[in-house]
This record gives structure tokens, C-alpha cells and sequence, in this order.
């Protein structure tokens, strides 16, 4: 799929303009895609357990 001109360059400023959101994006992006794609049972389990350490310190704030 082709990208049009005017939309790489909206992509580009709103890129510039959140870049913390734009790297959340992309980090979500490489998580979705390494459970997907490449993740074994050994990773899944260590992931599940990040997770659920991560869930707990997010409850506590």
C-alpha cells in the first residue's frame, strides 16, 4: 500500500509534534508483533509474569 504524499508528511508532524505517544505506538507494535510472530512458550510465560508486575504497580498509583 502506497502512502500518499500529504499523508506521510501528516504522519511525520504528528510524529514530531507526540513523540511520546509515537514511541508508545511503535513499542506496542514490536510487543504485538514478537508475541505473534516469533514468541515460544518460554517467552509468553516471562511476559505474563512482566505483566502482571506491571498491572500491580499501575493499581497501586
Amino acid at each position: 500500500m502506497t502512502i500518499t504524499k500529504a499523508q506521510a508528511k501528516a504522519t511525520a508532524k504528528y510524529k514530531a509534534k507526540h513523540p511520546e505517544a509515537a514511541k508508545a505506538y511503535q513499542a506496542r507494535s514490536y510487543a504485538r508483533r514478537y508475541i505473534n510472530k516469533f514468541a515460544d512458550n518460554e517467552g509468553l510465560d516471562e511476559l505474563e509474569e512482566l505483566i502482571k508486575v506491571r498491572r500491580k504497580e499501575l493499581n497501586k498509583q
